[in-house]
């Protein structure tokens, strides 16, 4: 009967082992002579075909471990950027009971890996593979070793892994530039999704109304978030107002995929007595938040001639804590006039998610938990009128600045490494207006109107309304 090549191959060299020094079982698995090198026209792919490269050990070989190794060095076509290269290795193992065969790799500087291994009685093709990472290089540098090993007898063959050739082929590229530039957008997005209910908490912390009032409780709606739930108010007295709601609000922002959250709200509110002064100042402390958010994140990067997407859904909590400082002008019962300005600071505390990575997302990342900050500043200033009758009026205009954070979202990304991601600094602005129409001394119809221009955002239109209960 006729042996297969490869395993008539291998009995020779098992026959001839015992001859051997055991020096040979350690020689270079790619002396001079031995291998030839096979590269396509465009550089991206390379074949190493070897006359012997192999291990023997175990049975009638006279030691029980051999290895060899081969030193591989690749030439890299564009080493400015991260490449990933496929290596598949093709050869013939045969192994008998309690014999094994592996193959272990690794780049200088680190861990070896074994990338197969196969335990006995068989006699099979070996087809393995791995992925193997590339940057700032012209070579790709990779260390094989052949491993085989097994009790030495007189009875059984020796174990014996034997490599025909290993294929190179470049499967993935991108740069420093454009995964940094991911990892930019899912800082945006963070805090897109910080500031997201930003607007629908102020209106239900009395936005559009006038800083004096009386105890009311309301339900209301608006269409940007979309939300839906009720706000109070209620005068402690000495100049004291306690503020504050709840909602289940959807996102309002294009770059938040945000599932509908529980949002809850307060705040305390002192007004200085009058004092026979028609200018009064005024301070209010408050926070707001979720307590359980799901939001979907996805970032864009470059691979070769394509735009890759990675996505994955991350849960959370918010929290927000803001202090606001003004003055009123009421020169009558009529009107009012408000200036104030706002510090908020907003925590958007998530648990970190995982890309899935696949031929289509070569270079995915595993997304950090962490707690990130936003801070907000803005100027504020309205105008609430009486007309004496059913109707009365507030309009209202914003002006302020979103500050970036440097460390905003951290991942670490396939054959890249730890990469961090900075939030923008963005200005915005609002105008706002409020029309109100008392049924009675008790109940009241409100309708807003509001408008946000954020820096990089589409304008924000939104319509609500309320129906009010004063008591």
């Amino acid at each position: 009967m006729r042996l297969p090549v490869p395993l008539a191959t291998g009995l020779l060299l098992t026959a001839a082992c015992p001859l051997l020094p055991a020096t040979a079982l350690a020689a270079d698995g790619c002396a001079p002579g031995t291998s030839s090198t096979v590269t396509s026209p465009d550089g991206n792919a390379t074949s190493v075909l070897f006359d012997d490269f192999s291990a023997a050990g175990g049975g009638t070989s006279g030691t029980a471990r051999g290895s060899t190794t081969c030193n591989l060095s690749i030439n890299v076509t564009q080493p400015e950027g991260y490449s990933v290269f496929a290596v598949d290795y093709r050869g013939f193992v045969t192994v008998e009971d309690g014999q094994t065969a592996t193959i272990t790799t690794g780049k200088p500087g680190e861990q070896k890996t074994i990338r197969y291994r196969i335990g006995g009685p068989t006699q099979e093709d070996v087809q393995a593979g791995e992925r193997i990472g590339s940057f700032g290089s012209d070579t790709l540098q990779l260390g094989v070793t052949l491993t085989a090993e097994g009790p030495v007898n007189d009875t059984d063959f020796a174990a014996g892994l034997f490599l025909d050739t290993i294929d190179f082929a470049r499967i993935g590229f991108t740069t420093a530039d454009s995964v940094s530039a991911s990892l930019n957008q899912l800082a945006d997005q963070r805090q897109a999704a910080a500031i997201d209910l930003m607007d629908t908490a102020q209106l239900m912390l009395g936005a559009q109304q006038g800083i004096q009032g009386e105890n009311s409780l309301a339900l209301f709606s608006s269409s940007n978030a979309p939300a839906a739930g009720f706000n109070g108010r209620w005068e402690a007295g000495n100049g004291f107002s306690l503020l504050g709601g709840a909602a289940f609000a959807g996102s309002g922002n294009a770059d938040v995929d945000r599932e509908s959250a529980l949002l809850l709200a307060g705040a305390v509110r002192y007004l200085a007595p009058e004092n026979g002064s028609a200018l009064r100042a005024f301070g209010e402390i408050g926070a707001w938040g979720s307590p359980d958010m799901s939001i979907r994140f996805s970032r864009s990067y470059f691979d070769t001639n394509r735009i890759v997407s990675g996505n994955g859904t991350d849960e959370g909590t918010l929290f927000s804590t803001y202090g606001r400082v003004g003055a009123i002008y009421a020169p009558d019962s009529a009107n009012e006039f408000a200036v104030s300005a706002r510090y908020t600071r907003t925590w958007l505390d998530l648990d970190g998610y995982g890309e899935a990575a696949s031929n289509d997302n070569l270079f995915a990342a595993t997304v950090a938990g962490q707690r990130t900050a936003t801070d907000t500043v803005a100027a504020e200033i309205g105008w609430t009128h009486d007309t004496g009758g059913k109707l009365d009026y507030t309009l209202s205009a914003t002006v302020g600045r979103t500050f970036g954070d440097s460390n905003a979202a951290a991942a670490d990304v396939n054959f890249v490494g730890t990469v961090t991601g900075r939030s923008r600094d963005r200005d915005f602005a609002s105008l706002g207006g409020r029309l109100g129409w008392a049924f009675d001394e008790r109940w009241k119809a409100d309708a807003t109107l509001s408008a946000t221009f954020r820096e990089g955002d589409e304008p924000r239109l939104d319509i609500g309304g309320q129906l009010k209960a004063s008591f």
